[in-house]
């Protein structure tokens, strides 16, 4: 196993890895199987593009995910752990199903709304409060990958503004419809208990009752990803009004 110290950890720093390394292996877990995910989303979203910029953006994005969960699994082997993934788990399933059904449409405005409105959202905000609690590199990774995730997110925008120009109405129904099938399954990931049984990723039991134990919470999380959610929402034009009552009949 690789030596937990580096020059620039602290000794307190190793030993709070050490202990709570059950902990992160399942916050990196839940991300290494978001980043594959994502990793996926972009390959198939390469496969409807007509222009050839298209696809290559798409494909360098796929690149960039992958990239992310490699990095997650090596912060693991840093403290030990064997981070494992399952993109077929119950909850990413249906993330990946949402997605899948806007590549049946081909609709690659639906694809951008699916995965750079409402995953990357979630991404941006979890991985940002996990990079500043997380000790050593392990928080380091973490918040660089959430600015990585945020310059997706910008990149999208200027696409899915222009759509919007064309037919305000008939963009936000669109989203409205994206919402009630991802947003509903995002919120049910980070409720307060997994009401529908194991989510089929962290390693024995679920890992939120234990997320104080470094200084994080379901709640939380769950309170930063919507509000950056409903940020992102508020930059496209759509009413703030309108958003609000979206996010506020989500499960709890």
């Amino acid at each position: 196993m690789e030596p937990l110290t580096s020059v620039n950890d602290s000794p307190m720093e190793c030993t709070s890895l050490s202990a709570s390394a059950p902990i992160w292996q399942d916050i990196l877990a839940q991300a290494m199987t978001g980043e594959l995910l994502a990793a996926m989303n972009y390959i198939s979203l390469s496969e409807i593009c007509d222009d050839p910029a298209e696809v290559a953006d798409a494909l360098e994005h796929a690149e960039g995910e992958r990239g992310h969960a490699a990095a997650f699994a090596a912060e693991g082997r840093k403290i030990g752990v064997d981070v494992t993934n399952n993109v077929d788990a119950k909850h990413w399933k249906r993330l990946r199903d949402a997605f899948l059904r806007c590549i049946t449409e081909r609709d690659f405005i639906g694809c951008l709304i699916v995965q750079e409105i409402m995953l990357e959202s979630f991404a941006v905000a979890s991985y940002s409060r996990v990079g500043k609690v997380a000790p050593a590199s392990l928080g380091k990774t973490f918040a660089r990958i959430a600015a990585e995730e945020e310059e997706h997110v910008d990149h999208a925008m200027s696409i899915l503004r222009a759509e919007r120009a064309l037919d305000a109405q008939r963009f936000d129904d669109k989203v409205h419809r994206l919402h009630l099938d991802v947003m509903t399954t995002l919120a049910q990931m980070l409720a307060k208990e997994c009401k529908d049984g194991h989510c089929e990723v962290c390693h024995a039991t679920c890992v939120k009752p234990s997320l104080f134990e470094v200084s994080l919470s379901a709640a939380e999380l769950r309170g930063a990803s919507l509000q950056q959610y409903l940020k992102t929402l508020d930059k496209l034009g759509i009413p703030g009004e309108v958003t609000l009552a979206w996010v506020a009949q989500l499960p709890v």
